[in-house]
């Protein structure tokens, strides 16, 4: 009988434990990189604006800026989910970076569509990382799911 009943509070006592390890904080490193992620996103589509609204001359050097923190953030994106070993999230951060070097192939050919097309990609890759691999919290911040 005694066996039961401690067989039973272990078992309880490690279903209750998951929800607490099932969460974590992301470390400091990530969070730049995600903070630098979006303020680089948030620069590039006013960059890209600016562009279109140029004209016949406009001037893509200031997506160079945007190129060059995407590039950081998603390699150290990149190196937090490999070490977690999270595959669908590794696969999302390569393929972040390689909507990265798109941006920038589009920027140097100054080929206005294919900036347009990869910063979309760029975008929709983040919002599917997001959704598979973190959750808001109440107090606006985030906790890796």
């Amino acid at each position: 009988m005694r066996g039961a009943i401690a067989t039973a509070a272990v078992c309880t006592l490690g279903i209750l434990a998951l929800p607490v390890q099932a969460n974590e904080k992301p470390s400091e490193a990530y969070t730049k990189a995600m903070q630098d992620n979006g303020a680089a996103l948030q620069s590039l589509r006013t960059n890209i604006k600016a562009i279109e609204a140029a004209g016949a001359y406009p001037d893509y050097a200031p997506v160079e800026k945007d190129i060059a923190t995407l590039k950081a953030s998603f390699a150290t994106t990149l190196a937090f989910w490999q070490a977690k070993n999270v595959a669908d999230a590794v696969k999302l951060a390569q393929a972040g970076a390689k909507a990265t070097a798109d941006v920038e192939a589009a920027m140097k050919d100054k080929d206005y569509r294919g900036l347009v097309a990869a910063s979309t990609d760029l975008s929709e890759t983040c919002t599917a990382c997001h959704m598979a691999h973190r959750e808001r919290l109440p107090d606006g911040t985030s906790e890796i799911k």
